[in-house]
């Protein structure tokens, strides 16, 4: 339990870096085709990280496919996680921003998590889990609520975002956090029954590296890809590397709680990239900011943790 509550948490801190990354990329350029070349750059780190835990594991003498019947619905998962829940969300990002986008996408990402951990799974949700993402929920509509109210602020004297624009944002940050429900779901079932960790990672990366990298460049164009700029490139390298620590942490953690214990640690990174969003982005503090971050405090101290 004390393992995997610790792998939660350092996956949140680790996706919280990866958003702060992404954050500053998604002002840049607000186009699907750049949205689906950060994705690319983003997964080669986890296909670096994936590899050399193969090559230990294999170097050990153990075996990396104890059986093939699960790579056809990890293949499905991996494509629904890359377009649904990767490319949503950096889509999503690029509409709404970081502070609307996390609330969101985590308050799908629980939804799905409690509803398909307990058809599929057998997942036992206890009272006090139970109280703890009430909490959670009650905190990712303060800190949504206080999102919307900085970006009021920060849009004074700006060009008016169109409604529809803002709705598909929203719509993309729902997609993105039911495909990373679902999938959270596929990774628990899989690694706690048939295959070990390291080789689900390395299906996952690397479907989002071959599909995103074969696709950018061909969306993009040769003269755009030539450019970008070094902090550009700097920033995807850090959300990928940050991006890879965090799938390690989660898909552990995983394996060792049940899936709504997970969600509801990993969602405090809600707590996480609001504070970022101030300390970095000098976005303003309200009293459904702090309220929000406190709340989010209190619902991962309201863990069940038997």
């Amino acid at each position: 339990m004390r393992r995997g509550l610790l792998l939660g948490i350092g996956s949140a801190v680790s996706y919280s870096l990866a958003n702060l990354a992404l954050r500053g990329l998604s002002g840049r350029h607000d186009d699907l085709a750049w949205s689906i070349w950060v994705s690319a750059i983003k997964a080669l780190p986890t296909v670096i990280l994936a590899a050399c835990l193969l090559w230990r594991r294999r170097r050990r003498g153990l075996v990396l496919y104890p059986t093939a019947k699960p790579i056809p619905i990890l293949i499905a998962g991996a494509f629904l996680m890359q377009f649904g829940g990767n490319l949503g969300f950096q889509v999503a990002l690029g509409h709404i921003g970081l502070a609307i986008t996390v609330p969101f996408v985590f308050a799908f990402i629980i939804c799905a998590g409690v509803m398909l951990g307990k058809m599929f799974l057998g997942d036992r949700v206890s009272p006090k889990t139970v109280l703890s993402m009430l909490i959670m929920t009650a905190s990712i509509i303060l800190l949504s609520y206080a999102a919307k109210l900085a970006a009021t602020v920060s849009d004074e004297g700006a060009a008016d975002t169109t409604t529809e624009i803002v709705w598909f944002g929203i719509l993309m940050a729902v997609v993105s956090g039911s495909s990373y429900g679902i999938n959270g779901v596929v990774i628990r079932k899989i690694a706690r029954d048939t295959l070990p960790i390291e080789s689900i990672l390395i299906i996952y990366s690397l479907t989002g590296l071959i599909c995103f990298g074969t696709m950018g460049p061909l969306m993009l164009g040769q003269a755009r890809l030539l450019q970008i700029l070094p902090d550009e490139w700097t920033m995807m390298f850090l959300a990928g590397i940050f991006n890879a620590i965090a799938f390690f942490c989660i898909t552990h953690a995983l394996k060792l709680l049940n899936i709504t214990l997970v969600n509801v640690v990993n969602a405090s990174q809600n707590a996480m990239c609001a504070v970022i969003a101030v300390a970095v982005y000098s976005e303003p503090v309200s009293t459904p900011l702090i309220l929000g971050i406190g709340l989010s405090i209190v619902g991962l101290l309201a863990l069940d943790r038997k």
